[in-house]
């Protein structure tokens, strides 16, 4: 089998797995962040690869307190124009999504447009969650929005776009963000690898933002997944006693 696959499955367009921008659909989209997040009035939001901002300013007029983060300034200085012609209460960041800095200042982080895939590497993908779970809160959520593995296995375009199979990134023929030159796709199981290795708790996954199910026709996977409270950490003091107590008690019983 060769390292790139081109064969074609139920043909469908890339673009209908990813995200739209015109108003109405960023609107019915800001409101499946909500419904999922179940966000409180005055939540600290934090959007993640923002891009122009779209959904950051939605949010923010909703009531949220938001930051948005991209990579990219040009993008930057056509969300922070918008949000001074509605004179909108956002802040956006000019920085590197691997590079947040943050300490339990959010009670929500949001990916709305797959950036966790434009990285080079699974191991810059994985240093963006470990920051996201720093910045949360302890409870705090995390809602990403991704394209679906399985769905494009199912649905490959011939002579449209190209996979590597080996790396697991599309690298041809799908809409780019910015210079990335590949798109690196997961399986839900790999995602949920990833939160586990930076401390997040898988909570739930579906395929749409109306509630939709997730299954194998769905063209996206929307995860959620929320920072846990901290475990108590026995003392040896206490493994001590624990220990002393069953080997009294099998003792007992004999």
């Amino acid at each position: 089998m060769t390292h790139k696959e081109t064969a074609a499955i139920k043909p469908m367009p890339l673009e209908a797995a990813l995200p739209q921008h015109p108003g109405p659909q960023v609107r019915a989209q800001i409101d499946g962040v909500e419904r999922y997040l179940a966000l409180e009035t005055r939540s600290r939001v934090l959007d993640l690869a923002c891009g122009d901002g779209r959904q950051t300013l939605e949010l923010a007029r909703r009531g949220y307190r938001v930051l948005g983060v991209d990579s990219r300034e040009e993008s930057l200085s056509e969300a922070r124009a918008a949000a001074r012609g509605e004179k909108l209460n956002v802040h956006f960041l000019h920085t590197d999504i691997r590079q947040i800095s943050y300490r339990g200042e959010f009670d929500a982080v949001v990916n709305l447009f797959a950036a966790i895939g434009y990285l080079p590497n699974d191991r810059d993908h994985a240093r963006v969650l470990e920051g996201v779970g720093r910045g949360l809160k302890i409870g705090g959520k995390l809602l990403l929005d991704m394209l679906n593995k399985e769905w494009l296995m199912r649905h490959f375009e011939s002579g449209r776009i190209a996979f590597d199979l080996e790396a697991g990134r599309l690298v041809e023929g799908f809409p780019a963000a910015g210079a990335a030159a590949s798109l690196r796709v997961y399986a839900l199981t790999e995602i949920k690898s990833l939160l586990l290795r930076a401390g997040l708790d898988f909570c739930r996954v579906w395929g749409g933002y109306q509630g939709e199910a997730y299954e194998l026709d769905s063209p996206r996977m929307i995860i959620l997944a929320r920072r846990p409270e901290p475990q108590p950490q026995r003392s040896p003091k206490d493994e001590g006693l624990v220990t002393a107590v069953r080997i009294k008690g099998r003792g007992r019983r004999r």
